[in-house]
């Protein structure tokens, strides 16, 4: 049961994938306070890392084209286990969209908005992202493409212009650091975002794609999400070297040094302001794939009603989450990478490996033949 009756185009999702990694621009410090100089060796060996885990998504999409990850739940685990495990999924995507809705108000009221209270800029966002989430996936994804090109631009012209500031030595010593080290920054790339692409076995059915090219883009989006974060995290250890882990947003604070004239002496500003789009458009996928979530697990067909009431609870448990960028960042290095593991690997694995025993799907005949007996 199709609830969302809107299609979108490969190119959309493609940068909907790129867009929702390069919203986690503003996490590199999970990362960075960790590995240090060689966090960007760490982003390459855990992209690497992900591929199989990309595949195993993209798996799961081409084996059941039309159902969408709660669906997929229940038919291969059963009505009441499928169920259950789905509660579990909308809990997850629920608490994605209020970590990331919580991270977008600190952010925005320390950089843009000081004077403005947290709670009013939280507000806007859910109410903006609400009519989206009303209106279906083809305005949601609508303008994945051009936040996706201008933050691309953008941050090329960021790196062209503090390139004569970036110190090769700033990335030395390299691999000096203690293996546990290594593998917990790994850990935490991994799930913390790359993981988190998870969330598109929501939305693939509403997706025209054949099996090709849904591993085209899929894979497309992942690298430009990849080299998003790349290009962030260079000129980051380049310019700050043994200071990075001291800056809570350390982007920012090489932004400040680019001065060309009035023009260009506040680059940071633009960089927020692309960091608060991304966000946002984070944030209304996730809003939108928890209403569609709990639309899908209760038999909503008009899940459109259910979009205030769960943008109203996103508002509510992102208050009882983590209070600064400093907390969740501290969290994000010790505890979420664990939390989310199951999520992201372990049950769509089990799943694949279930469904292949099972071979599942089965067709229409095989089920007709099922219910003759």
């Amino acid at each position: 049961m199709r609830i969302d009756k809107g299609l979108i185009s490969g190119t959309q999702f493609m940068f909907s994938v790129a867009c929702f990694i390069q919203a986690s621009t503003l996490l590199t410090t999970f990362i960075s306070a960790v590995t240090l100089q060689d966090s960007w060796l760490v982003l390459l060996f855990g992209a690497v890392l992900c591929l199989p885990l990309i595949w195993l998504y993209r798996t799961l999409m081409v084996m059941f084209p039309d159902q969408n990850l709660l669906q997929i739940l229940v038919e291969v685990y059963g009505p009441v286990v499928g169920k259950v495990i789905g509660v579990a999924y909308i809990w997850f995507f629920f608490t994605l969209a209020s970590l990331n809705l919580t991270d977008l108000g600190n952010f925005t009221k320390l950089t843009i908005m000081q004077e403005t209270p947290n709670v009013v800029l939280i507000l806007m966002c859910v109410l903006v992202s609400a009519f989206a989430v009303r209106n279906g996936i083809k305005l949601v994804t609508k303008y994945s493409t051009l936040f996706a090109v201008i933050t691309f631009i953008l941050l090329s012209i960021g790196i062209i212009l503090m390139f004569n500031q970036i110190k090769l030595e700033n990335f030395l010593p390299m691999f000096d650091q203690p293996v546990g080290i290594y593998v917990q920054g790994i850990h935490i790339i991994s799930t913390i975002p790359f993981g988190e692409l998870v969330t598109f076995l929501m939305i693939h059915p509403y997706v025209k794609l054949s099996r090709r090219n849904t591993t085209k883009y899929l894979l497309l989006g992942f690298g430009l999400g990849v080299i998003t974060i790349l290009g962030v995290l260079l000129p980051n250890i380049g310019v700050l070297g043994n200071l990075l882990d001291i800056f809570t947003l350390p982007t920012l604070v090489i932004l400040r040094l680019v001065n060309l004239g009035m023009a260009l002496s506040r680059m940071e500003i633009i960089f927020a302001v692309i960091l608060v789009m991304l966000l946002f458009f984070k944030i209304t996928l996730l809003y939108y794939v928890s209403v569609l979530a709990t639309a899908q697990l209760f038999k909503v067909k008009a899940y459109r009603h259910l979009a205030l009431a769960a943008g109203a609870l996103i508002i509510a448990y992102g208050f009882t989450l983590y209070p600064s960028l400093v907390e969740h960042a501290a969290s994000a290095q010790e505890i979420t990478p664990f939390l989310w593991t199951p999520f992201e690997i372990l049950i769509p694995l089990l799943t694949f490996c279930i469904a292949k025993l099972r071979k599942l799907p089965k067709t229409s005949k095989e089920m007709a033949k099922e219910q003759e007996v």
